[in-house]
């Protein structure tokens, strides 16, 4: 490996191309076909993001050999983003018989599986883009109102959802009667 950067800026006399496509330039890649792969995760990296979050980034296997990349959004200002990254965390968890990972090396070797998609880009060229994850012989990722997602969403809320409970019951009163008299 060797620090680009550096080279480049070092070299003023290096000029980027204008009107180059980076889909003409790239060197073509074989994609995976659309649908459920199964897949091992062979690296896991926490990374920043350039809004300033953070995302686990992932190298992915597939049992034909191929490879996949992922980001996983674990902190960033969009909330919908990170209850999406946290649900793809959970069914990579519970595929591995796991309620969550503490740190991304844990990550290292397991399997799951993966719906692939294609991503169309006209300045990148045609790429893998992996939609869901899931470990059940169905391949059916958790969805909002599920077990699975409730409790997920519970963690992602802290402790909020219990303090209110908490709340309720006390006001309720010692019979659990709602009525005051």
């Amino acid at each position: 490996m060797g620090n680009l950067t550096s080279i480049v800026n070092n070299n003023r006399q290096y000029v980027q191309p204008t009107g180059v496509n980076y889909a003409d330039t790239a060197p073509k890649r074989n994609l995976v076909s659309p649908g459920w792969h199964w897949v091992t995760i062979e690296e896991a990296i926490i990374r920043d993001s350039k809004a300033g979050g953070k995302y686990v980034w992932l190298k992915l296997r597939t049992d034909d050999g191929d490879v996949l990349f992922d980001r996983i959004n674990v902190l960033c200002e969009s909330q919908t983003a990170v209850e999406i990254g946290m649900r793809a965390l959970s069914a990579i968890a519970k595929a591995n018989g796991r309620e969550r990972f503490d740190d991304t090396s844990e990550m290292i070797g397991c399997r799951v599986s993966a719906r692939v998609a294609i991503r169309h880009s006209d300045t990148y060229g045609d790429d893998n883009e992996v939609k869901a994850y899931s470990g059940n012989k169905d391949n059916k990722p958790a969805r909002a109102g599920s077990k699975s997602f409730n409790d997920l969403r519970q963690v992602i809320r802290g402790n909020e959802n219990r303090n209110q409970q908490a709340a309720f019951r006390s006001a309720e009163g010692p019979t659990g009667d709602e009525i005051p008299f």
